[in-house]
């Protein structure tokens, strides 16, 4: 069940990605420029990916306290790597070069920290949420 759950929080997740990807370029990019835009949707989705960990915690809280949140970070950071490669080469045309630019942290990418609060945010939550 938490298998499906996981899975469907993640769709969920990465259509507010989507929605605010489109809404960051379209219109916040033309307010605080390019870089602006990339810093508000990245933590913006950041954001996203905190609540719906919580919730999703919560609602698997009596599956073991680190199995599910465990299992549904390490779930959702192989589908985001998976999904960014395969969908936005083959669907949106970005190159790979392109792709693979986003995990320049030097250059001031940010998506590595996306990828990495996919991991932390259930696992933190859980820890918070297990404490009480």
């Amino acid at each position: 069940m938490h298998i499906k759950l996981a899975f469907i929080f993640w769709l969920v997740m990465v259509a507010a990605a989507i929605a605010n990807g489109y809404f960051g370029q379209s219109v916040v990019s033309k307010i605080i420029g390019d870089y602006g835009s990339h810093l508000y949707r990245t933590f913006f989705i950041i954001a996203v990916i905190f609540v719906f960990s919580r919730a999703y915690v919560l609602k698997t809280k009596g599956i073991g306290e680190w199995y599910a949140p465990a299992y549904a970070g390490v779930q959702w950071l192989i589908s985001s790597i998976i999904f960014e490669f395969i969908f936005g080469h083959y669907v949106f045309g970005f190159s790979w070069e392109k792709l693979i630019a986003e995990y320049r942290i030097q250059e001031g990418r940010l998506w590595s920290l996306v990828l990495a609060s996919e991991v932390i945010a259930p696992l933190t939550w859980a820890y918070l949420i297990n404490r009480a």
